[in-house]
């Protein structure tokens, strides 16, 4: 059995003990298994941040408030515009076929009875059936040159899948496209740890998700310029072709200008390359390794915790995948106009915005996941049950408007499960693989959520919310069960490291702000003192590069 290292839940921090092995788990995952010293020269026991560490010959202080702020400032502004790109380009072109349903997709492609919800699920058939490969390459190849073969790749999928005007053709290519985008949030994931702090990846990680509802926005207003364009093309071919290409042209500039690592980027010195590692070290997470470990795997398919979120996940993409897919014609069914259905369709765009950032710094300044995800989850459930129950027509247009809106706030809810689940999981293989896991019940729950709107019940779609109703009540209460799970844990390993003469707790500086590093800095020097460890032995998180 694997042994693990002290973390309470959400505000403590994750040491490695050079002579006790503890077992601490919380809403973050005490992930570190005992391992073996850096300097024994077993580099498959280190990640590629170790190894840059090793080969590094400047001055090696603790890193100030001043020289954090700085480095982090400049990581923001520039990885963060670019991976907000991807993931914007990403779901630009798989929103494309719900921009595209109320331009005649229908009828000019021939669909007839299922087949519209087939093709919206076929994307996710094809990112389940590709998920181990994305894992796997995601520990074998530097994360840059994965995510530039899947951006073009999904790109030119979108473009060829315009030439087709039946099922059968829109299906085969809408299933590659949905291959290629397989990898793109697991690798968004990835590349925050890799860079932020804890404290700093949810809201790192709710700024890229919500570049769905910027997809939502400015697709919308694309679509609604390429409706009016008179061309031999039909509309829904001329989407696919022009939010394609934007893909395919964003690409190749992305493959030279997107770093796979801290210590690859061009625009750090080696002082800032220093600085931004030891940033990471306070995750005591590592940041990538080359070599795929089976016993990670194993660890991670034995974790309780990883199984709530996997549920949780699957249970709101449920609802995510319905509502993307039908949400356009859901709104005409208000009695709304073809091209106020989609100017409209811009509105919960910036609902999604603007839930992502508020709920995100709740998380960063509280440290809780858990009370922000409750609360996030009413608004939905809410929401699902008065648009299930009230009339349809346009003399109820603006309420049922209302209570469409307020739906969209589930928007921020499937992020805040990455972040709760993925920052505080180490070793780089069981981070792809808690990875693939969550993305696997991502994916079944965008296959089934479409399946559940017929077009025959159009404009109720009674199905569908009944469906939704039922998810979202099991989400909510899962996300109690795993609080109190979590908070029973923090309990008992609390009550180990007292049984076995250690402090009860340790202060996370990765959940803290840097401004507060030096004063806490101090304290965790006296329990390592008041725990009977000699100053300078077993430095602070001094095993956070090992790939355990």
């Amino acid at each position: 059995m694997s042994t693990h290292d002290n973390q309470q839940h959400e505000g403590i921090t994750k040491t490695t003990e050079k002579t006790h092995n503890e077992h601490v788990e919380d809403s973050i995952a005490g992930d570190l298994e005992k391992g073996k010293d850096l300097n024994s020269g077993d580099a498959k026991y280190s990640d590629l941040g170790a190894a840059w560490l090793a080969e590094y010959t400047g001055p090696r202080n603790e890193i100030t408030d001043e020289e954090n702020n700085a480095v982090r400032k400049r990581i923001d502004a520039f990885l963060l515009p670019m991976i907000f790109i991807v993931y914007f380009t990403q779901q630009l072109d798989k929103s494309s076929l719900s921009f595209a349903s109320v331009f005649g997709l229908k009828t000019d492609a021939h669909l007839v009875g299922q087949q519209y919800s087939w093709l919206s699920s076929l994307v996710y058939f094809a990112q389940l059936v590709f998920q181990p490969l994305s894992v796997y390459a995601l520990v074998k190849l530097p994360v840059n040159v994965w995510i530039s073969i899947c951006f073009f790749g999904w790109g030119a999928s979108l473009c060829i899948m315009s030439a087709f005007t039946s099922f059968a053709g829109l299906a085969v290519w809408r299933f590659v496209l949905g291959a290629f985008e397989a990898s793109i949030s697991p690798s968004m994931l990835v590349v925050v740890s890799m860079w932020w702090t804890r404290r700093e990846q949810p809201l790192r990680n709710n700024i890229w998700y919500s570049a769905n509802g910027m997809a939502a926005i400015l697709g919308s207003l694309i679509t609604y310029g390429l409706g009016k364009a008179n061309t031999s093309l039909h509309p829904y071919q001329l989407i696919f072709l022009v939010c394609g290409l934007i893909a395919v042209v964003l690409s190749i500039p992305f493959f030279f200008l997107f770093p796979g690592h801290p210590t690859k980027a061009r625009w750090l010195n080696d002082h800032q390359k220093y600085v931004s590692l030891e940033r990471i070290r306070l995750n005591n997470t590592g940041t990538q390794s080359t070599t795929f470990k089976w016993s990670q795997v194993r660890e991670c398919v034995l974790d309780p915790k990883t199984w709530f979120c996997v549920v949780n996940v699957f249970c709101i993409s449920l609802v995510s995948g319905g509502i993307t897919t039908f949400g356009p014609l859901i709104l005409q069914g208000f009695g709304l106009s073809t091209f106020d259905t989609i100017l409209y369709n811009m509105i919960p765009g910036a609902i999604g915005i603007v839930s992502n950032i508020l709920s995100a710094l709740a998380v960063t300044y509280t440290k809780r996941k858990f009370p922000v995800l409750l609360v996030a989850s009413a608004f939905p459930l809410a929401a699902a049950a008065a648009l299930f129950a009230l009339p349809r027509g346009a003399e109820h247009k603006s309420k049922l408007l209302g209570v469409y809106f307020i739906l969209q706030v589930y928007q921020c809810i499937s992020p805040l499960f990455f972040s709760w689940q993925f920052a505080n999981t180490a070793g780089h293989t069981k981070k792809t693989t808690t990875t693939g896991m969550l993305f696997v019940g991502l994916s079944v729950g965008n296959i089934v959520g479409p399946q559940l709107y017929r077009s025959s019940e159009a404009p109720y779609y009674h199905t569908g919310l009944t469906g939704n109703l039922i998810v979202l009540c099991v989400m909510f209460g899962l996300i109690i069960c795993q609080g109190l799970y979590l908070h029973m844990l923090n309990k008992r390993n609390i009550k180990r490291r007292i049984a076995s003469g250690k402090t009860g707790a340790h202060v996370d500086l990765s959940l803290e702000n840097s401004s507060k590093w030096e004063e806490l800095r101090a304290k965790q020097r006296a329990g390592q003192v008041a725990d009977g460890q000699l100053e300078g032995e077993g430095a602070y998180n001094d095993q956070a590069f090992m790939d355990l």
